[in-house]
């Protein structure tokens, strides 16, 4: 089975908690195969109340479901009606119009991580001492360093790097990210707020995935590495491990 951790913490700087994460198997069973961080934003709570909503209607929407195509296009599928039903509560209460919440999802099933991202929350994978970031942030700066006209080395990336270009809930229809992970036995996965990856650098998130063989550890040495290097936003980490059982 999939040995995992999560921790989330509101860090030193804000003072409520806008990151949800959710752990389950909506498909019944018993091993949870399903991992979830979303970040919200939003004033007047709007934020809290955002991610909260995705990590419990995503779970809802797959439960639901009768029959089960391959999982891009479930993914996909209940990604879409949230964000819908997301911005339909946004336009209905005028103290939370504007919020919305980043998304990354990952589905395990026959030995493969599925991914879903929307804004700039991450997933990245470790193994044999080599972090790859999966998915890609959706950002302005992230953007404009595709486009060649900023360096991430820039002080304008890290002055603007909050700035996102997608988010759920902002628009009636939204453009999720796809990704599919080949994993292996002792492979990591790891799922995180920009609370962990814009106060951390990747070399340093690789050692202590490389150093702590126990997610729980992992996990909490993040967040508080994290804490440590200001805590400015709020800081959520989901660490998934696969082992060999994964793999019978």
């Amino acid at each position: 089975m999939i040995r995992y951790a999560a921790v989330t913490d509101t860090g030193l700087v804000r003072k409520n908690n806008e990151d949800s994460l959710y752990i389950g198997c909506p498909f019944g069973g018993i091993e949870d195969t399903l991992f979830i961080v979303a970040d919200g934003m939003g004033g007047h709570q709007g934020g809290e109340i955002a991610s909260r909503f995705v990590v419990q209607k995503i779970p809802e929407l797959l439960g639901k479901m009768k029959g089960r195509s391959d999982p891009f296009h479930f993914l996909e599928q209940v990604t879409e009606k949230t964000n819908a039903a997301l911005y339909q509560l946004a336009q209905e209460k005028e103290e939370l119009r504007g919020m919305g919440s980043t998304l990354v999802m990952a589905y395990f099933e026959e030995g493969i991580w599925h991914v879903i991202n929307v804004g700039d929350s991450r997933a990245y994978y470790y193994i044999d001492g080599v972090l790859q970031q999966i998915t890609k942030d959706h950002s302005l700066v992230e953007e404009m360093v595709e486009a060649g006209r900023l360096q991430r080395d820039d002080p304008l990336y890290r002055v603007n790097r909050n700035v996102i270009t997608r988010a759920m809930g902002a628009e009636p229809y939204v453009e999720e990210d796809y990704f599919q992970i080949e994993t292996a036995p002792g492979g990591r996965l790891l799922l995180c707020t920009d609370g962990l990856h814009g106060m951390v650098p990747d070399d340093l998130i690789a050692q202590v995935l490389e150093e702590e063989p126990d997610p729980d550890t992992a996990a909490v040495s993040l967040v508080q590495m994290a804490r440590d290097a200001g805590g400015k936003d709020n800081i959520t980490a989901i660490v998934a491990d696969c082992t060999e059982e994964d793999f019978v």
